[in-house]
């Protein structure tokens, strides 16, 4: 099971989709979902209210195990109470599909389920293979630094991208409220020669927004362009930030650190 998770950090809803076919038939699939859910809370410090996208969703009713997974879902959003959920709304309801189980509120439509929360503009659609859901941001505030990196491999080749890289950026920033570096995974990353002025671009609205340091580690090849200074490991980028005083050594876990002695 997959769920997709994404932040509407200014108006303070989360939204959660599957973007393929996903069953519950156990309180086993029940923890799978929390421990997804529970990873996406790393990025809030804040009540949220969320929509739930129950398409592609079906919670197996009529089973031995009903009672079973009926009582950990209601143990699930009763602890997602605890971390700061303050409502959630699910659409798209088939009692077909065992729906009825969630113990949540449900809207007839995604519009209603919008406006029972509050939020106004409609949700952003990360389809597979859409450049925005490739796009992953992790707030290391201890250190001041967001991390960038890309869930696939990524041509950067039209501004149409850059603005999508821009808007996930700023929503990401309404949690900052402190001077930051933006540190970048390269690995996944190639700049087309067309789009390197427009990516360069960026920079001059981060830095109106607190950003001190852009730089970026594992470079896509000798040949691969940036519009910012590179290394080759995150373990030197983060030495980089670190002689700032703004990035902790112990929190590098470089790719190229040696594993362990056991």
């Amino acid at each position: 099971m997959k769920a997709d998770f994404e932040n509407n950090f200014q108006r303070k809803v989360m939204a959660i989709t599957f973007p393929e076919p996903a069953v519950i038939a156990s309180d086993k699939d029940v923890m799978e979902l929390r421990s997804q859910w529970m990873a996406a809370l790393k990025s809030w410090h804040s009540p949220y209210k969320a929509i739930f996208d129950l398409s592609n969703l079906t919670v197996v009713s009529g089973t031995p195990d009903e009672p079973k997974v009926r009582e950990a879902l209601v143990r699930l959003f009763k602890f997602l109470e605890g971390f700061f959920l303050r409502k959630v709304v699910g659409f798209g309801f088939d009692p077909a599909k065992g729906h009825g189980l969630l113990p949540i509120e449900f809207a007839a439509s995604e519009d209603e389920a919008r406006e029972k929360v509050g939020l106004r503009e409609a949700l952003v659609r990360a389809a597979p293979g859409d450049f925005r859901s490739t796009i992953q941001l992790q707030n290391h505030f201890r250190q001041h630094t967001v991390e960038l990196n890309f869930a696939s491999p990524v041509l950067l080749e039209s501004k149409e991208q850059v603005l999508i890289l821009k808007s996930k950026l700023m929503n990401n920033l309404n949690q900052w409220h402190s001077k930051w570096n933006l540190l970048v995974d390269c690995a996944n990353l190639e700049v087309s020669p067309e789009a390197l002025e427009v990516l360069s671009e960026l920079e001059k609205p981060l830095r109106g927004f607190f950003m001190k340091e852009w730089i970026g580690y594992s470079p896509k090849g000798d040949a691969a362009q940036y519009p910012f200074k590179t290394f080759r490991s995150r373990h030197n980028a983060v030495a980089k930030l670190e002689a700032e005083g703004l990035f902790s050594g112990d929190s590098a876990q470089c790719k190229t650190s040696p594993a362990p002695k056991k």
